[in-house]
Order: structure tokens, then sequence, then C-alpha cells
């Protein structure tokens, strides 16, 4: 018979049948693979309650964040049009990247808060509105070689809050009109080489609102508007006493709302951060002027962490995982910070060693924050078994 397995050895048989697994599921020909998930562990009803109210009072906190940094940036926006300047336009950058981020820590809860049925399209519309990317920054202003491109020269369209509503992924999902980066291109230009004299608004000629220069500044203006309204809009829902968001997610028992989130927060890791992290060097860089996809995707794993594996215990790890699966999404969730912290920012020019470990590692946390996964216990912990004495 062959040798005792070691508990690292054990660690290397689970990562090798979840790289195989992982391998498995993107041959499937599906747009959205779906993880398996075992039959429901038998959950303390009252701590299933106290956790699943929590978790929504956290996603109102982060959600409110969120709004404020928009509100943050709207104001940056009109700081730098009421009066240009290369400090304002470097303020109004930060501003786009800290309200970036806040939005960020705030979609994973976004993605419970409209799981429902009812409420799936409306939510996607939301996100859609807000975070639209790629862009194509050729839809929105001039770009090299194409003097009279994009929305701020094309004066067959009015500049209205309506109308710029309309033109977003009007004809291509790339013709993005709202949203951070959409924003992006207006603050750091097409080439990312944006200086502030290109807002300074211009009243000589006949009808200077028709003056690419004008209707930049009237783009950039509007599309921190919607923005700041769309979150708005999201921040007024949310409260558990204004009974519209709240009332799907409430009216689930609180075993039924853990697994809601479950499930949300793995398509969190399916379709935002592995989305967002590409098979390949330099291809599809969703932040190449404001180089904030790796910021973005940190916060959204934060967020991640802090709900399944707090370091005060008592999240859901706890109470959907058994204590195997529950100390590897730890380590898991360690090693794939640790590996993102060392990675160049935007991810997309990261290695592409680095690209393909955090690629497997992210696989690995949706397998774990299913349940499917299974762990075996280290030789330490085993129970040792008494046998009958031979004859």
């Amino acid at each position: 018979m062959g040798g005792k397995m070691t508990g690292r050895g054990k660690w290397v048989l689970l990562l090798a049948l979840l790289t195989g697994l992982s391998a498995c599921e993107s041959r499937r020909e599906v747009p959205e693979p779906e993880i398996s998930t075992p039959a429901p562990r038998v959950v303390n009803e009252q701590a299933a309650q106290e956790l699943s109210r929590a978790f929504w009072e956290a996603g109102e906190a982060a959600v409110s964040d969120a709004q404020g940094a928009l509100e943050s940036l709207e104001r940056a926006v009109v700081t730098l049009l009421d009066s240009p300047s290369e400090d304002h336009l470097e303020a109004a950058k930060l501003a786009w990247l800290e309200a970036h981020r806040g939005f960020a820590a705030a979609l994973p809860y976004m993605r419970v808060a409209f799981a429902p049925a009812p409420l799936q399209s409306e939510g996607r519309a939301l996100q859609l509105a807000l975070d639209s990317w790629p862009v194509q920054p050729g839809y929105l202003d001039t770009v090299p070689g194409y003097s009279d491109s994009g929305i701020v020269n094309d004066t067959a369209i009015d500049l209205t809050l309506a109308n710029l509503r309309k033109q977003h992924r009007l004809t291509a999902h790339e013709e993005a009109s709202t949203g951070f980066h959409a924003m992006e291109v207006m603050l750091w230009g097409p080439t990312g080489e944006r200086t502030a004299g290109e807002f300074k608004a211009v009243s000589e000629g006949e009808k200077p609102e028709a003056l690419a220069v004008n209707r930049r500044r009237e783009l950039t203006r509007l599309i921190g508007r919607a923005m700041a309204e769309d979150m708005d809009g999201l921040a007024r829902r949310w409260p558990a006493t204004a009974n519209d968001l709240s009332r799907h997610y409430l009216a689930l028992r609180p075993a039924e709302r853990l697994q809601q989130v479950r499930s949300a927060h793995i398509a969190v890791v399916d379709e935002e951060l592995l989305r967002r992290l590409p098979e390949s060097s330099e291809s599809d860089v969703e932040s190449p002027r404001a180089a904030d996809s790796k910021q973005a995707m940190l916060a959204m794993l934060a967020v991640l962490r802090d709900n399944w594996v707090p370091a005060e215990g008592g999240g859901l790890a706890e109470l959907l995982l058994d204590r195997h699966q529950a100390a590897a999404l730890t380590q898991t969730f360690a090693q794939l910070e640790a590996l993102m912290l060392k990675m160049e920012d935007p991810v997309e020019l990261a290695e592409l060693r680095q690209l393909a470990q955090a690629r497997q590692l992210m696989e690995q946390l949706a397998g774990l924050m299913s349940g499917s996964a299974s762990v075996p216990a280290d030789d330490d912990e085993m129970t040792p078994v008494s046998l009958p004495p031979e004859d």
C-alpha cells in the first residue's frame, strides 16, 4: 500500500482538483456557467436573522458612501468648469478615483438587492448607466485623426440630460455616454493627455454653444449630474423603511436571504472580477487613462472577504460552510489579495503568469463560496479509531 498522505499533500491534491474543475467550467459553451450548490446546510435561524439584517445595513452604508463620493465628484467637476485650472482638473481626477472605488465596494450589495427576478432588468440597467465599459472615446470627444468626432462635435444632438441618456449604448455597447468611464474620457481625455485649457469657455462667435469646447463643458457637466442622480435614487430606495428594494429581501426567511447573498456573490466573482481579468496582457483595458481597474477589484474583494470571513468571526462562511472550507476560503482571499497587490494597475498590464494565477484563485474562491469544494481535514485533526485486537 502507498504511504500516508500528509496535510500538505492533501492541499496540493485539492488545488489540482479545483484547477481541473475550473478548466472544465471554462470549456462549457454557455455564457454564464453556474456553480453547483450542494443541499443547504442546517442554519441557525437566529444567527441567520442577525447576519442577514447586518448585511443589508452594511449595504446601506456602502451605498451611502458611494453616493457621497459621487456628490463630491460632481462638485469637483463643477469647480473645474467654473474655474478651469490644472489643480482643479487634478482634484476632479482624484474625486473620480475615490468615487469609482466607492461604487466598486457597493456593487456586491447592489447585486444582492437586484437579485429578485422582478428587479433584475432594472438593476442591470442601473449598473450599465453607471459603469458601462469598455467605452469608445470617439463616441464622446475628438480623437486623433478625427477632428469632428464625438458628441462634442455633433450639433444635431441637443445636450440635455434626457438626450444624453438616450444616446447611452444607442447602437453598440461601447457607445457609453453616461457613467464612470464616460466621465473618465472627459477628465483624462481620449488619449490621457487632457489639459484644463480644454475646458475654458469660449464666448466669441454667433453660436458659441455649438463650439466643441463649450459642448465638452456641458457634456462633462451632464455626465456628472446623471451619475449623481442615479446613485441618489438608489440611496433613497435602500433603507428598510423605504419598503422598496428591501421588501423583496426581507420577505425571505433568514436562511433564504443568506442563500441569495451567496448566489449574488458568486456572480460577482464570475461576472465582475473574472470579467475584469483578461486572459492575456494589454487587451480590453478597462481604465487605460485612469489606470484604476486593480484598485476597483480590490475594493470588491475586500467587501466579499469582510462578509464571508471577517476578522472578528461570525461571517457567511461560519453559517454556510464547514470549518475546513472556511479556512480554505480565508487562505484563498489572502493569497489573491497578496497577488493582486503585486500586479500592475491596470491589471490588464500584469504578467501573464500573474493573470493566470489570479484567475485560478478567483475560480477557487467561487467554488469554496458555493460550498461545492470538498476540503480534506489535516492528519492531526482526524479522530483516532480504536480497532479490536487481532486474534
